[in-house]
């Protein structure tokens, strides 16, 4: 009796052990396995009441590869004028400042580890489009990306982050807004920790 209470005490200490190694395992498995998906599956779905998502214009052999900023900007304007143009909505064009103030803002929440609208020192989206030379208001989507080592400035990272403003009530209202005919984008990457930081202005028609 005394062996099969030891024994019996072994096997339910064996299977504590077991879930104690095993569910932390199968739980990161798990995780890993989504990431894999949503990096080799892209899917942007039908939209919702009253809007469409385009379908994505990124695929397993382009989405992955370092781009430059000119290559993604030129993406990001395609995929906000996918999106405007399914909705019934005039296509946007590129605004040099409007790209300047953007990437400006990103590289300052980058380097100064914020991620606001507002700059520290107060300054709003219309601010800065003034500081480098704009002129009219300015409307902003913003996004920050963290935990992600490894991430680079790639098409499936310009994809992912428009499809996550598209469902995203007020940031999909600056995108469909009709008033809006010029865009900018902004982008910065921190391979090493992770991080990124990307920036849409919208203007009306310049003064």
């Amino acid at each position: 009796m005394k062996y099969q209470y030891r024994q019996r005490r072994f096997s339910a200490s064996f299977a504590v052990r077991a879930k104690q190694v095993l569910l932390p395992g199968l739980l990161i498995a798990g995780v890993s396995l989504l990431s894999a998906k949503d990096a080799f599956y892209f899917d942007n779905g039908s939209g919702g009441a009253g809007w469409k998502i385009g379908k994505p214009k990124v695929s397993l052999l382009n989405a992955h590869g370092d781009r430059s900023l000119p290559e993604v900007r030129q993406l990001a304007l395609a995929l906000v004028n996918r999106d405007r143009q399914l909705n019934g909505l005039l296509p946007l064009v590129e605004d040099p400042l409007l790209s300047q103030s953007s990437q400006q803002h990103s590289q300052d929440m980058m380097s100064r580890n914020y991620y606001a609208h507002m700059t520290p020192e107060g300054r709003t989206p219309t601010d800065r489009f003034a500081q480098v030379g704009g002129r009219g208001g300015v409307g902003e989507n913003i996004m920050q990306q963290t935990g992600k080592p490894g991430v680079s400035l790639s098409y499936g990272v310009i994809e992912a982050f428009q499809r996550s403003w598209m469902y995203s009530t007020g940031h999909r209202q600056n995108l469909l807004k009709p008033d809006y005919k010029r865009f900018g984008y902004g982008i910065v990457i921190d391979p090493m920790r992770g991080r990124a930081y990307a920036v849409q202005n919208f203007a009306g028609a310049e003064q």
